[in-house]
């Protein structure tokens, strides 16, 4: 490595005079100037802080560390800087280098400063709207007036000073909810501002180090990216020397930023999930009495279940990362000595049923969330497009199965995205035949309604709106009903001239998703395998069903399933973390030892 032969820097070091020793160019030659005199500050000479340790991350063998004050970043220091000396003041200054590419790594794929900043502007929107909108809906219209056929405009059925009433008329804990929401939403829109702030700095990083600006980087590939950190990295070498410490055995002269470094720094606390699923070790099933659990999960009930929700996954990576990692994102030393196994196995399960209350608690608002974002999100498209209802996509829990280690998310979507064709054909191999006669039995029916009803309009056009088929349903009603029944069956009918050749189309989506049980070698064709990756890749609509159903049964989950799980993920933790110079505490799998672990292909 180039940092390994070279001295490690003293604090009081600065850039001139390093220049001048060590490198035949300038430190700072990216902009053909330095950064501006470091003037001499009293709290820069000051002596150094004695920070004591947090009781748990006390190790008997390490003495408190001391940080001095002027690797401390501060705001002072930047005036008087213009965006390009910002951006390598923030670069070479950096105080965590895992959240810094990681901020890299989401303004890239994000598309840049005006589209993320734009997407989560709107999402801020879209939360208020809908949150305004079910209000008005269920708080705001008289729906009596409508029974009555009464009303003619919609002023006729909106209740007067709703709002006010409703401020002035609901009970205690619907304004304690209705306070806490709103404080909710003001600190998003706090995080928001703070957020774009950041992004300034990224948009900096990128135009004026990188030399990316933000109309390329639509187009750049993430090599092309890292090459260019890689080369930045070389030009500066004292980066990231803030985030070293005497805690941190990455210091700069060991800390490298090569392809492998930095996807592995991104993907670090995902590894350890990617691997934990990959085990098996988490128990997600809803705790069902023993019959249902059979009828549910089939092999008398055992196995850890399969069904992962986004709110289930995001409760894990609450309970599992943030207990794992310290605020700098650096695995906490008390995981890796046997002394704590008790303290952090019922701090685990702790942690897990303290998650269970909350969920419980705010599950009613959640449901209720959803289900209005729901309808207002999908509607559009199945209405547009009634067959998309049959359509199918990954589950939450076949994506964990399917990702390798340090596979950066746009890539492991690509990967994905390219093999939902050979899925999609895999599962109409398998149709069932009394299904299909039925389904085209009820599309004959379907279409000869509708074909009767399209004549009736051509012949006279004024029996779409004004002929009542059924009290009230006219003509264009029933058109909708019948075309929509069509449109969906037609997505669920096999083509006649289908090929069938299921082990073939098998075999080329094993190829994208890398995921091959053994229980599989040998029967590609079979019934079981079909049934089981079918699971993986579930309908749409069976997805969302799960995901509102998962608000209620997550709970129960945190309470019952996973507290037993906890001996085996602590000793996991444990087990399966080793330490990489330039890089710190890593998963194992990460490195692809196979000497320790394997080397497992899909065969």
């Amino acid at each position: 490595m180039i940092e390994a032969a070279r001295q490690p820097l003293s604090p009081t070091t600065n850039a001139h005079s390093y220049k001048g020793k060590a490198r035949s160019r300038p430190l700072h030659s990216n902009f053909a100037r330095s950064l501006p005199r470091k003037v001499a500050n009293p709290l820069e000479t000051a002596p150094a802080l004695s920070i004591p340790p947090r009781p748990s991350d006390l190790d008997d063998d390490v003495l408190p560390q001391t940080v001095p004050l002027q690797h401390q970043p501060s705001q002072y220091r930047l005036r008087g800087l213009d965006a390009a000396e910002r951006a390598l003041w923030n670069w070479v200054n950096v105080c965590n280098l895992d959240a810094f590419l990681q901020e890299v790594y989401v303004y890239y794929e994000g598309k840049g400063i005006y589209s993320i900043a734009l997407a989560r502007g709107l999402n801020l929107l879209t939360v208020g709207f809908v949150i305004g909108f079910s209000t008005f809906l269920l708080g705001c219209i008289d729906y009596s007036l409508l029974d009555q056929h009464k009303a003619t405009r919609l002023s006729d059925i909106v209740v007067d000073h709703c709002v006010t009433k409703q401020v002035f008329t609901i009970s205690g804990f619907t304004l304690f909810v209705f306070l806490l929401f709103t404080a909710f939403y003001v600190w998003q829109i706090i995080a928001f501002v703070f957020d774009v702030m950041r992004l300034v700095d990224m948009y900096n990083f990128y135009t004026h180090l990188l030399r990316i600006p933000d109309a390329d980087i639509q187009t750049i590939s993430w090599p092309e990216v890292v090459r260019r950190i890689a080369a930045i990295r070389e030009e500066n070498p004292i980066t990231a020397i803030s985030s070293a410490s005497h805690n941190n055995p990455a210091s700069p002269t060991t800390a490298s930023l090569d392809a492998h470094d930095i996807a592995n720094r991104i993907m670090r606390q995902e590894n350890y999930l990617i691997a934990l699923f990959n085990k098996d070790l988490l128990d997600l099933r809803v705790p069902f009495p023993h019959i249902l659990k059979r009828a549910f999960y089939g092999d008398n009930g055992e196995g850890n279940g399969r069904t992962l929700t986004r709110v289930l996954e995001w409760n894990l990576r609450f309970c599992l990362m943030e207990f794992l990692f310290d605020k700098r994102g650096r695995v906490r030393k008390v995981f890796l000595k046997n002394k704590h196994r008790a303290v952090l196995i019922e701090g685990l399960r702790r942690r897990f049923i303290f998650m269970g209350i909350l969920n419980a608690i705010f599950a009613p608002f959640i449901i209720l969330y959803m289900i209005m974002y729901s309808f207002f999100r999908y509607f559009e498209e199945y209405h547009k497009n009634p067959s998309s209802i049959g359509g199918r996509r990954y589950t939450p829990y076949a994506q964990w199965k399917f990702r390798e280690f340090n596979e950066l998310s746009h890539l492991f979507t690509r990967r994905l995205n390219e093999s939902y064709p050979l899925a999609s054909m895999y599962i109409g191999q398998f149709p069932n035949e009394k299904m299909t006669i039925i389904m085209r039995f009820v599309a004959f029916i379907a279409g000869s309604f509708a074909a009767v009803l399209v004549l009736a309009s051509v012949i006279d056009p004024d029996l779409v709106l004004h002929f009542e088929i059924t009290p009230h349903r006219t003509v264009l009603f029933y058109l909708g009903v019948f075309g929509s029944i069509l449109a969906a069956l037609r997505a669920t009918i096999p083509e006649d001239n289908r090929v069938f050749d299921p082990e073939l189309l098998m075999t080329e989506v094993i190829q994208y998703t890398h995921y091959m049980p053994d229980e599989w070698k040998g029967q590609l064709h079979s019934k079981r395998v079909h049934q089981e990756f079918g699971a993986l890749f579930a309908m749409k609509i069976l997805i969302f069903v799960q995901e509102i159903v998962s608000i209620v049964t997550t709970p129960f989950v945190l309470w019952f399933s996973l507290p037993p799980c906890a001996p085996a993920i602590v000793d996991f933790f444990h087990d399966f973390t080793v330490w990489v110079p330039g890089r710190g505490y890593v998963c194992s799998f990460a490195e692809f030892d196979f000497k320790r672990h394997g080397n497992v292909k899909v065969s």
